[in-house]
């Protein structure tokens, strides 16, 4: 070998031995491996060994061997080098989303090519959050566009159905009433669940304790599963805490009880944990990755038929679902995924066939005592006749049903359409003991500005904001700002015992 070979030779070396971002194969002309770096050894770890001699298509998923074999082939034919593709390596244990991008080319002066493998899998997760974000942010729109109106509508039907099932109806009536009122129920917790995965709905978050919260479930997901499938805790005592709405809570389990059920159509176990984790190094969740650092984790997982990994990829999409025919919106686990960002958290999803599925949601932990819980307010009590209401509502089908609804409560009310016209009621000398007030209203006056402005001459006037569509910001602004808050569609028994309890409180 000449002086200039063996230069070009050793350069060549020490490239192939110092690379560090991506694994290299020298192939010969038959295209096995001749040798491999310790990049390459290392991203097949879990996998086929790159030794000598092997058929470097076996380091790769069964669906990645036949591209890979083709942009070889094209290689050792000489140039041009072919255009990289993306594969999989065939280690079994990887995350459903991590990818490689395979290149090669041929080698200069001697047969044989270069085999190149970069582990692409934290660019694509970029992308992913990159595309779920446009996505979330579309949705999102969609649901603030449609959410208020729609749920102005759900109201009206509401209050209307239970106010005539009040007045007394015959039994078929009354059936029929009852149907309206549960299919607008059904309508408003639609619009809830897109809200959440877009995270733009309403939250009232507190210090919970997460194996408290399991166990207040525990017994309706018992009765929702039924004998065939026991559940069985796990739970860390006591609880590590998150902050998040309680409700939220309720509702991811809920969801995914409901899933594992139908993975198991006959019968298996779900097993449902609360541990605390310190993460020492980042792991990948569905569409980022979680921080190290403390946090509190809820593991719900199922003995049922497992699911593919292009199905893993899917799942938590809005609107799809592999049970349209059984009723499913496609909406449960996206549901999950934005209740779980709203809380600053994440969802991890490990699933192979026929070994089940297990769900783990990732909860900021605090290190802070659970808040304790709110008390309902049993009932409606009308607190007497006599008391002033100012009611703010431009829906006109919702404005004459709280109209009247108040006023057979024994409430006098004064209705009016929109801000300016309750400043104007009140310049005029009206003095309500209670304001209830509609958030998004025709004009420049909102609920909210309305409020503000009648706390500064009035601080401790009751005020209660009704919205069908609130942004999660929102409900902070109501919480430290000591307003009252009902989210449309409500039961008119709702609306009564939320002024009930403002107006005996004052």
């Amino acid at each position: 070998m000449s002086g200039r070979a063996e230069a070009a030779a050793d350069s060549f070396r020490r490239l192939f031995e110092s690379e560090e971002e991506a694994g290299l194969a020298v192939l010969d002309a038959e295209g096995r491996i001749r040798a491999a770096s310790a990049v390459l050894e290392r991203l097949c770890a879990d996998g086929p060994a790159p030794g000598p001699g092997r058929d470097p298509a076996l380091l790769f998923a069964a669906a990645s061997q036949d591209a890979v074999r083709q942009i070889i082939s094209v290689a050792l034919a000489g140039p041009p080098a072919p255009p990289a593709v993306e594969a999989r390596l065939a280690a079994p244990d990887q995350a459903p989303d991590a990818a490689v991008e395979v290149h090669c080319r041929p080698l200069r002066g001697e047969p044989g090519a270069l085999l190149r493998v970069l582990d692409i899998t934290a660019r694509r997760r970029r992308q992913a959050q990159l595309e779920e974000a446009a996505r979330l942010e579309a949705v999102g729109r969609l649901a603030g566009g449609v959410a208020h109106d729609f749920n102005n509508l759900l109201a009206a039907v509401g209050a209307a159905a239970e106010t005539a099932l009040a007045r007394g109806q015959d039994a078929q009536t009354s059936e029929d009433l009852r149907q309206i009122l549960d299919s607008a129920g059904r309508g408003a917790r639609l619009v809830r669940q897109l809200l959440a995965f877009a995270s733009r709905q309403a939250v009232q978050p507190r210090v919970v304790a997460l194996d408290r919260a399991v166990d207040g479930m525990a017994p309706l997901l018992a009765r929702l599963l039924g004998r065939r499938i026991p559940i069985t805790l796990d739970l860390e005592r006591p609880g590590p805490c998150a902050r998040v709405d309680p409700s939220h809570i309720d509702q991811a389990l809920m969801n995914l009880a409901v899933n594992a059920r139908d993975a198991m159509p006959q019968g298996g176990k779900l097993h449902i944990s609360v541990k605390s984790r310190d993460l020492q190094a980042p792991e990948p969740a569905q569409g980022g990755t979680i921080a190290p650092g403390p946090w509190a984790v809820l593991e719900v997982a199922d003995e049922g038929a497992g699911m593919e990994p292009e199905l893993i990829s899917r799942i938590f999409e809005p609107f799809y679902t592999t049970k349209r025919d059984g009723g499913g919106t496609g909406l449960g686990l996206s549901t999950v995924l934005g209740i779980l960002r709203q809380s600053g958290g994440h969802v991890s999803v490990r699933s192979r066939p026929g070994e089940g599925s297990r769900f783990r949601l990732w909860f900021p932990r605090v290190a802070a005592e659970p808040d304790k819980a709110v008390a309902h307010t049993p009932g409606i009590h009308a607190v007497g006749a006599g008391r002033r209401l100012l009611l703010v509502e431009d829906e006109a089908p919702l404005h004459r049903l709280l109209t009247r609804a108040l006023t057979t409560a024994g409430y006098e009310v004064t209705a009016v359409e929109d801000g300016e016209a309750a400043l104007g009621a009140i310049a005029d000398g009206l003095t309500p003991d209670l304001v209830i007030s509609d958030v998004a209203m025709p004009g420049s006056i909102d609920g909210l500005t309305l409020a503000r402005r009648l706390r500064e001459t009035e601080p401790d006037l009751p005020i209660v904001l009704m919205s069908g569509y609130a942004e999660g910001t929102l409900s902070g602004e109501v919480v430290t700002e000591n307003f009252l808050f009902l989210q449309k569609p409500f039961r008119i028994s709702e609306m009564l015992a939320q002024v009930a309890s403002a107006l005996t409180r004052r």
